[in-house]
């Protein structure tokens, strides 16, 4: 006789861009021990590709692809996975506005929230001929960029042009290879990158948890936002 399988529960979270809930559940003692060996293991690509594979594994709802998603809902879903399996509090080091002194504080994942910044605008001339069309980054795109290396600036360009464009042809941005599209991004004019950043990529929605604490040393109110939220995943 074999054993039982346990009935493991099953959450739903709303992603933000998808705009409708999904349902996972937590990960296994197994998925656990695979991501902890990608962590000692210090592999970018590791960590990465382990971290997605115990997500899909994690979703409930098969017609959802975890490749499909947005970043933004990627994160949303793997900081939900982590809250429900290893727990909801996380330990971090805040330093205080005003004596920059540091203490150790324990934040609530659960309280992360959605901050718009403005309207991003999806499409940008580059000049009187050419303009370019963007988009949400991908999962795709951002796993490109681990592979090749690129530089923070190259890599948040790459994640977010959808294609190019002028008066008669397009110039669809996944049909280029890496090399290609780099060297397309590398020929920018400085004008070109500070508007893409200041009119898209600084205004698309990101997740935040808010933090409030009174600073020990000198009494001050700090009140700060936490991003960069995957990096509590593991």
């Amino acid at each position: 006789m074999s054993l039982p399988k346990l009935e493991i529960p099953v959450y739903e979270v709303k992603l933000f861009e998808q705009g409708k809930k999904i349902k996972y559940r937590p990960y296994t003692v197994k998925e656990e021990k695979s991501l902890l060996m990608a962590m000692e293991s210090k592999d970018e690509k590791q960590i990465f590709e382990t971290s997605i594979r115990c997500c899909d594994a994690c979703l409930v709802d098969k017609r959802i692809k975890v490749q499909d998603l947005s970043v933004l809902d990627l994160e949303t879903l793997l900081i939900a996975i982590r809250s429900k399996s290893v727990g909801e509090n996380i330990d971090l080091q805040a330093k205080c506005d005003e004596c920059e002194n540091k203490l150790s504080l324990s934040i609530d994942i659960t309280k992360m929230r959605v901050e718009e910044n403005g309207e991003p605008e999806y499409e940008l001339k580059l000049n009187e001929d050419y303009g370019v069309r963007l988009r949400s980054p991908s999962l795709e795109s951002i796993y490109s960029s681990i592979l090749n290396k690129t530089d923070e600036t190259t890599s948040a360009l790459l994640s977010c042009i959808d294609f190019v464009y002028n008066d008669t042809k397009t110039y669809s941005f996944k049909d280029y290879t890496e090399e290609e599209k780099v060297e397309f991004i590398e020929n920018l004019s400085i004008e070109n990158v500070k508007d893409i950043n200041e009119k898209f990529i600084d205004k698309l929605p990101s997740n935040v948890i808010d933090l409030s604490f009174t600073c020990p040393a000198c009494k001050k109110e700090n009140e700060k936002t936490v991003g960069n939220l995957l990096d509590f995943f593991t």
